[in-house]
């Protein structure tokens, strides 16, 4: 027993050197264009760091329609240490996800006492190509660090049944951790809501806390009072959750897409996401949403859901990790299997993270159990584990090399998927981020004909027509989308801009103005218009208090960090006659520029600061 383990911790630490080191060609990675540049560049939060502010920000943000406040604390760390590295982030969603693989092998030799199996059955989740999309896109670290709460409170849980059978009095405390860890995984990503069925799953197999044969409520009221800590957290991040997510329009209106179609796209994924377990190829980042179901094959479908419930219900006094692991896949697939759809994917890769966890160990256990009795079956069970673990990493080292960027990864998603807006639109993001823009142009051009009604993609065309001076093109593109979408503040401003630099400064500033309409904070417009209100060369246009108090709305809103933002800032002071706040202003505006590294910022503000000191307005 001694011996035992050391041997089962050296199992734990292999699997997750293993797993790290498939993973490690990630810190070689860049940014995936959808979603990463929000943790990674896009966020002045998260550039700055650990501090006061940042820390309250990371508390009470909403990022990309999640409330993950553990999550973003974890980037503000990765920024405080390594800067803006997309390297350093991905190494860190590989060291968690390799933390995982090694926590999962603890829990089920914990619950089992079967170190083969269990180390097996890590393997499979550690390596397999599902797994590739958590752990190499970056946005994804609140996949990786919710598995790492949810497996570190179900090995609480497995210790609190054992000590509670010889009425410990630290089983307690025990208890405690593992509803904290459950805590820290809600506040990492509310997937996690479906712990407290899990445990009860737990307590039938294989704490056995349940008899098999005795399902009746006699025997679970007193598992189900003694979880109702859990179930309260759980109800308390279901309401947050939802609340955010339909504040955020995050959701998918009942009225454009219709609960025929989202079941049929449940039923439908529940099968796709076994398929793939088992035959893990043209995995993509995006998978479009079907236009239509074939109700015959949904019927089919729905049938091989009932046989295999069915299948495996009727084994639970035999084999009960065949039920147990089936009803925690269809469990903690619920939140995201699209009934409350979010988003635009009809399935993700990146949802089946805890859910095929359960049919992994299912599928392990039947397998020892059905071969191991039989003559030569641990030579054989011995030699499908080398080769079937040798597959999965292979499978997945050639997965991870898709994600090397976004132009990679969106042109093997457009072959693996064609037809699809999305993926087409975010591979002209990556065209257009490379400088590649003629590429990027017909890419979004093929987006738009594909997908008329992608308002962001149309105006990522018409962003780009006008950089690359295409002004009159650009222009229809703008007058076009507000026909089709006039309340989206993002059109008007992109116009204000096209306007401006073609001479029509009046149309210019209507559209600025109505950009405030619609989004009164909008840092660009408040800029921009306070410039024009400063400095337009008729006196009866400019309105230097109004310029100032736009100006001094939007370097408050950016914290005083935008260098061009206090540069406006000066102008409007000076516009209204305050020369000697003007050139405060100023100095601060190139104190700021020296700092980051803005030669042409500063030296623009220095010629405006000798204008302001000859009492001279901007021009």
């Amino acid at each position: 027993m001694r011996r035992a383990v050391p041997v089962n911790y050296f199992i734990a630490l292999l699997l997750a050197a293993v797993t790290l080191a498939l993973y490690w060609p990630a810190a070689h990675f860049d940014l995936i264009y959808f979603d990463d540049p929000l943790f990674v560049t896009d966020s002045p939060e998260f550039s700055s760091g650990v501090n006061w502010h940042s820390l309250a920000w990371a508390w009470s943000t909403v990022v990309a329609a999640n409330w993950h406040p553990l999550t973003n604390l974890t980037f503000l760390l990765t920024h405080q240490f390594f800067g803006a590295n997309p390297g350093a982030e991905h190494l860190v969603n590989a060291s968690f996800h390799a933390a995982n693989a090694a926590l999962l092998f603890l829990l089920l030799l914990r619950l089992t006492q079967a170190p083969w199996r269990s180390a097996v059955a890590a393997a499979i989740f550690a390596w397999h190509p599902l797994r590739v999309e958590s752990v190499a896109w970056i946005a994804e670290r609140k996949d990786v660090l919710c598995g790492f709460f949810f497996l570190l409170a179900l090995i609480f849980y497995a210790e609190f049944a054992r000590r509670s059978k010889v009425r410990s009095p630290k089983s307690k405390v025990i208890f405690g951790a593992s509803l904290l860890a459950f805590a820290l995984a809600l506040l990492s990503k509310p997937m996690a809501v479906t712990l407290p069925f899990v445990l009860l799953l737990l307590d039938v197999w294989p704490l056995r806390r349940i008899p098999n044969a005795e399902l009746g409520m006699q025997n679970l009221k007193p598992l189900l009072a003694e979880k109702i800590p859990f179930f309260a957290l759980m109800l308390l991040f279901c309401a947050v959750t939802y609340w955010v997510q339909h504040d955020y329009a995050a959701m998918t209106p009942w009225d454009k897409l219709g609960l025929d179609a989202r079941v049929a796209n449940a039923i439908s994924s529940y099968v796709n996401y076994v398929a793939q377990l088992f035959w893990p190829l043209n995995l993509a980042a995006i998978y479009p949403f079907p236009k239509d179901y074939d109700v015959t094959e949904t019927i089919l479908k729905t049938a091989l859901l009932a046989a295999i419930s069915l299948g495996c219900w009727q084994q639970l006094a035999r084999r009960p990790w065949l039920a147990v692991g089936w009803c925690w896949y269809l469990g903690t697939a619920v939140p995201i299997i699209g009934i409350i759809q979010v988003g635009e994917q009809a399935m993700a890769d990146r949802y089946t993270y805890l859910p095929l966890i359960g049919p992994v160990v299912a599928l392990v256990w039947t397998a020892a159990d059905f071969f191991a009795r039989r003559r030569g079956g641990k030579i054989f069970l011995t030699a499908a584990a080398v080769l079937i673990l040798s597959a999965l990493l292979f499978l997945s080292a050639r997965q991870l090399q898709f994600w090397r960027n976004t132009i990679t990864l969106f042109a093997h998603n457009m072959a693996v998927t064609p037809d699809n807006a999305s993926a087409e639109f975010t591979l002209g993001l990556g065209y257009e981020h490379a400088g590649d823009t003629n590429r990027a142009l017909v890419c979004y051009r093929t987006a738009k004909w594909i997908e008329p009604r992608d308002f962001q993609n149309r105006r990522n065309l018409a962003n780009l027509l006008a950089r690359q001076n295409h002004l009159d093109a650009a222009e229809a593109e703008f007058d076009s989308l507000l026909v089709d979408n006039p309340d989206d503040y993002q059109n008007h401003l992109g116009l204000a801009d096209v306007l401006a630099r073609q001479g029509r400064a009046d149309e210019s500033y209507f559209q600025l103005n109505e950009t405030l309409r619609l989004y009164p904070d909008c840092v660009e417009a408040l800029n921009n218009l306070a410039w024009a209100l400063a400095t337009d060369p008729r006196a009866e246009v400019r309105d230097g208090p109004r310029a100032v108090q736009l100006a001094q709305r939007a370097c408050e809103l950016t914290h005083f960090e935008k260098t061009i933002f206090i540069g406006t800032l000066a102008a409007a002071q000076a516009e209204t006659g305050n020369f000697d706040a003007a050139l405060a202003t100023a100095q601060r505006a190139c104190e700021l520029a020296q700092k980051n590294g803005e030669p042409n910022l500063r030296q623009r503000n220095q010629l405006l600061l000798e204008r302001y000191r000859a009492h001279q307005t901007a021009e």
